[in-house]
């Protein structure tokens, strides 16, 4: 199992998280602004309706990730970030940095791709 994160990893963290919804949000803003209603040439509404579903379809995952972004951020608040939500064992920091938001050690992440690929 590994050890408790410091104070310092927590910080690093914290700040991972918020640059990372930052971004997002300006992402969001930018796909939204591409929403915009279509022209009437057929050819660019055409055109247009298919830029729209991709930036409506990058929103959505966006606004997934701000989810899971803020839900870490509250774990941080209460204490129990870095816990995996399956098996509670400690979360490693090197994961953690490559996903901030992560709620899952690597063993249960793996088991539930496992189970919801049908591999």
């Amino acid at each position: 199992m590994s050890q408790e994160l410091t104070t310092a990893q927590m910080n690093e963290l914290r700040a991972l998280l918020l640059a990372h919804r930052a971004e997002l949000l300006v992402q969001m803003e930018q796909n939204r602004e591409n929403l915009t209603p279509p022209s009437q040439d057929e050819g660019a509404v055409l055109q247009r309706n298919v830029a729209r579903e991709v930036d409506q379809t990058l929103t959505d995952i966006d606004a997934t990730d701000l989810v899971r972004i803020d839900q870490a951020l509250k774990r941080m608040d209460e204490g129990n970030y870095g816990e995996c939500g399956e098996c509670g064992c400690a979360i490693p920091f090197e994961r953690l940095k490559i996903e901030p938001q992560t709620q899952h050690c690597v063993a249960c992440k793996s088991r539930w791709e496992h189970q919801h690929t049908g591999r």
